[in-house]
């Protein structure tokens, strides 16, 4: 069974900007429906990674906040289990 949050992830990073800085030598990866969601590492997998990572807090900090998600279905329901989580 696949998870939500994780088939939620998998679609941003498809979105995401990847591109190498010759200046730093590194890959840097955003995504535009998520300000501030930034990642940049050595290689393409790493900052992948890295990105998967920052979108996951992103999403996180979002639910707590109540804030909106793009193309996040069902935010009140699971907004409603992580408390429920919590509250155990």
């Amino acid at each position: 069974m696949k998870l939500f949050i994780n088939s939620y992830i998998e679609k941003l990073l498809k979105k995401a900007n990847y591109e190498y800085d010759k200046k730093t030598k590194s890959w840097c990866a955003s995504v535009d429906e998520l300000p501030g969601a930034y990642a940049q590492a050595d290689t393409v997998e790493e900052v992948r990674d890295q990105l998967a990572e920052v979108i996951e807090d992103y999403i996180l900090v979002s639910i707590a906040e109540r804030q909106k998600l793009p193309d996040f279905k069902n935010l009140k329901k699971f907004a409603k289990k992580l408390e429920y989580a919590k509250s155990s």
